[in-house]
């Protein structure tokens, strides 16, 4: 299996980067269409986005370090910089560590995920999903001297966890990105200077710039989905001259008897009131009301239910709860509400 630090940037080889407990018959197909592909000087990697379905993302390698060099310009990183690398480098916030590193002279420490690891590593940069933030506030450690910037990324890092963070001394700096975008495309709100975003009618994000993928790599052959350099996302939010706000998934943002829910705020609740209890929320499909709020949980979890209900409008409340054994989700943590919510949906039936 290919790694990311083994990456020849300058040359015409293209790289295939995928998970390693990838099932084999998953991981056999997902080669055979990179092989097939042809493109030269790229770098490949799988994505399931929020549906769990996995397709190819074709990134050149000069969309990769186009990305790295904005990172690096914006961290100020420099060749006395250690990257701490804690992400699978089969994703693009593990392979953009590897690409900034490679641009700025940096070294790279590669380490299992643990607080007490990072604070006793060399590292002076770092990039971190917001549950790995939670296990540095939870473990009760202080960072390192050395350490001076960690970038937040794959998911939602709420602004409560964010200041808590910061208040305690963690260098931490929300992001946002993609892997169509290899990786990094704004830092604390503000767009990178090697990409530019726009809104449609629908308040969905469109990305252009230097970073953009090549196009999608599937059974059925190459796609390509840009018009006019162009790429429409799945994303809402708002753009303000340089200034980018993500509102959520457009999935997220659903009608219940007519009244638009945001689930990604839903989520934010139900997080403050949840606990240790793992659950999650979903819009399932109804006749009348169009969508109705449902929890999945693996316990009983009608306590939080109560909670929840009393923080919510009644159309958000939750109608339903599903007890199941896990909950998906993808390698970096991120839930895949759409796979779930077909999940209960075939259960029903």
């Amino acid at each position: 299996m290919e790694e990311a630090r083994l990456i020849d940037w300058n040359g015409d080889r293209t790289h295939v980067l995928l998970n390693p407990r990838m099932p084999v018959d998953d991981r056999e197909r997902l080669e055979r269409m990179a092989r097939g592909s042809r493109l030269r000087s790229h770098v490949i990697v799988a994505t399931s986005g929020s549906t769990g379905a996995l397709k190819l993302v074709a990134l050149s390698k000069e969309a990769v370090l186009a990305s790295a060099a904005a990172v690096n310009e914006r961290l100020e990183a420099k060749a006395s910089d250690v990257w701490g690398a804690v992400l699978p480098s089969f994703h693009v916030g593990g392979l953009g560590i590897y690409a900034r590193a490679h641009l700025a002279g940096s070294r790279v420490v590669p380490m299992s995920w643990s607080p007490r690891a990072l604070v006793e590593s060399d590292a002076t940069l770092a990039s971190l999903v917001p549950a790995q933030v939670h296990d540095l506030l939870n473990s009760g450690l202080r960072p390192s001297a050395r350490l001076r910037a960690i970038l937040v990324g794959g998911g939602a890092f709420r602004p409560d966890l964010d200041e808590k963070a910061r208040a305690t001394g963690w260098p931490v700096f929300a992001s946002f990105g993609m892997t169509e975008c290899a990786s990094t495309i704004s830092v604390r709100d503000v767009l990178l200077p090697h990409i530019e975003a726009r809104t449609d009618e629908e308040f969905r994000l469109a990305f252009r710039g230097a970073s953009l993928f090549t196009g999608y790599i599937t059974e059925e052959g190459f796609e390509d989905p840009k018009v006019d350099g162009w790429f429409l996302s799945d994303d809402i939010g708002e753009v303000d001259g340089r200034i980018l706000r993500v509102h959520g998934r457009h999935e997220d943002f659903v009608k219940v008897g007519g009244e638009s829910v945001n689930l990604a705020r839903l989520d934010r609740i139900l997080e403050s009131v949840r606990g240790g209890l793992d659950a999650v929320l979903i819009a399932a499909p109804d006749q009348r009301l169009g969508h109705v709020i449902q929890l999945v949980a693996t316990r009983d979890a009608q306590e939080v239910v109560n909670r929840f209900n009393e923080r919510v409008l009644p159309f958000e409340r939750i109608r339903r709860t599903h007890l199941i054994d896990s909950i998906p989700r993808s390698s970096l943590g991120k839930l895949l509400r759409a796979e779930l919510t077909r999940r209960m949906a075939r259960d029903d039936n």
